[in-house]
């Protein structure tokens, strides 16, 4: 089969997978992709939380699929919105879902391409992944000590939902200032349809930056941090700038980070960070170890370790691809025996991601 060579915005792919498409269904496709659910759905899903479900697809949607659409992976050269905006690389994926009707089993097209970037993405273009609605639940059942939650990196709004459904009160701080935006929104709507009270403080900026007003305030710090230059996310003033070296990144965010957190948390108060190695080339980053260390140097006692076991992904070769993660618990004044002996707890949780269902089991056990 013969090859194409695609060059866009300086990076260039060499493919089999090329199939033309008009311009008509170029823009079509494009329009389709970007089409928010109707408002009346997200007030529906919004009812559907509170009485205990899970899915949060439409939310997310809703309010954050452009924006998801722009951040680009490390393992990509180039994002979503890019692949969108130059046909040939849409021209790439419309091929791809031609090649495997039992993969690519969807009747509509666009549902088609959306699961080619995401079993066939990688090198090209990937969507980011977002966080489980039901860890956000398990973490604020265990760990909840006075209400406050800070988020030092809100991500795609999963757990500011969380936050609104368990009555918790939430603080954040992201960067990206339209993110915060569409946030704040997406709040504005919960407390308008759902006539329920929430306290809500978002503020666009990093992690490493010290609010004052919230020191001693916190009973939980739990986020999902960014992983060095894992994903490039475009708007604002990012934790990762070009060139930064990983010591330089992990003395100016990750360290300040922490820092921030033991002086906004209250005596007793948990600090929980979801994060994980990951590899880039020849070179892997050792987050996990980093990060545990840093917290430890900066006045915390770990306290657990929960392992997110067995988190699947189908590949576009039908494998499976091992996601697992790691959320490190720790505590500000080192009360360790308080989790002593805890037992295991294994959870089914539902990720609704391209509103396709897959299993998910977590597994919650001490680190030895």
């Amino acid at each position: 089969m013969a090859q194409k060579i695609i060059t866009y915005k300086g990076k260039t792919l060499t493919t089999t997978h090329y199939l033309e498409m008009s311009d008509d269904l170029f823009m079509q496709l494009k329009q389709q992709y970007y089409e928010k659910p109707k408002y009346n759905s997200i007030v529906s899903d919004f009812s559907l939380l509170l009485s205990g479900g899970v899915m949060n697809s439409n939310i997310t949607n809703y309010y954050f699929k452009d924006l998801m659409a722009k951040t680009r992976l490390h393992h990509s050269n180039w994002s979503i919105e890019d692949v969108f905006e130059y046909k040939p690389l849409l021209e790439h994926f419309y091929s791809k879902v031609h090649s495997n009707k039992k993969v690519y089993a969807h009747e509509n097209l666009i549902d088609n391409i959306e699961t080619s970037f995401r079993l066939g993405g990688k090198g090209t273009a990937s969507k980011p992944s977002n966080y489980p609605l039901d860890s956000v639940y398990e973490i604020l059942r265990r760990y909840n000590v006075n209400n406050n939650w800070y988020d030092m990196s809100c991500d795609w709004g999963v757990r500011l939902t969380g936050a609104l459904v368990k009555n918790v009160n939430y603080y954040g701080t992201d960067p990206n200032y339209i993110l915060v935006e569409r946030l704040n929104q997406l709040t504005q709507d919960w407390l308008n349809s759902t006539k329920t009270r929430r306290f809500v403080d978002i503020r666009a900026t990093g992690s490493e930056v010290l609010h004052y007003d919230w020191i001693n305030k916190m009973g939980l710090c739990f986020t999902s941090p960014p992983y060095f230059f894992l994903e490039d996310y475009k708007i604002g003033n990012q934790s990762y700038k070009e060139n930064m070296s990983y010591e330089s990144w992990l003395t100016n965010f990750m360290e300040k980070t922490i820092q921030n957190c033991h002086k906004y948390l209250v005596d007793n108060g948990i600090l929980a960070i979801n994060i994980n190695d990951f590899k880039s080339g020849n070179v892997t980053y050792s987050l996990f170890q980093d990060t545990f260390d840093i917290a430890i140097k900066n006045g915390f006692s770990h306290i657990e370790t929960i392992r997110l076991e067995n988190i699947e992904r189908i590949s576009e070769k039908r494998e499976l691809n091992d996601n697992s993660e790691q959320i490190m618990v720790f505590m500000k004044s080192g009360y360790e025996h308080l989790f002593e002996n805890k037992e295991p707890i294994i959870l089914d949780i539902f990720d609704f991601l391209d509103e396709e269902w897959l299993k998910i089991e977590i597994r919650l056990r001490k680190r030895c």
